[in-house]
C-alpha cells in the first residue's frame, strides 16, 4: 500500500502517516516493505500488525447543537 492507501486503511490523514514514518523509533511504525521509485510501500499484513499494537484513538464528539440553557436570552 502506498502512503495514501496506508492512510485510508489506518483511518488517518496522509500527513499522519508521514509523521509515523519520521518518528518511527517512537511510533514503532514498520519500515516499508519496498519502494517504488521514491514511494514507500507497505503490505497490509505490516499495517494490520502495527495497528493491533497501536489502536486508533477515539475522537471526542463535539456537540454543535446548543442546549436550551445556552440559547435563552437574559
Amino acid at each position: 500500500m502506498t502512503t495514501a492507501e496506508a492512510a485510508a486503511f489506518l483511518g488517518v490523514d496522509k500527513k499522519t502517516v508521514y509523521t509515523y514514518v519520521r518518528d518511527r523509533e517512537k511510533t514503532g511504525f514498520p519500515e516499508p516493505a519496498r519502494y517504488v521509485g521514491r514511494t514507500p510501500v507497505w503490505t497490509e499484513e505490516q499495517l494490520r500488525a502495527w495497528r493491533s499494537t497501536h489502536p486508533a484513538r477515539r475522537r471526542r464528539k463535539v456537540d454543535t447543537n446548543p442546549g436550551p440553557d445556552e440559547t435563552a436570552e437574559n
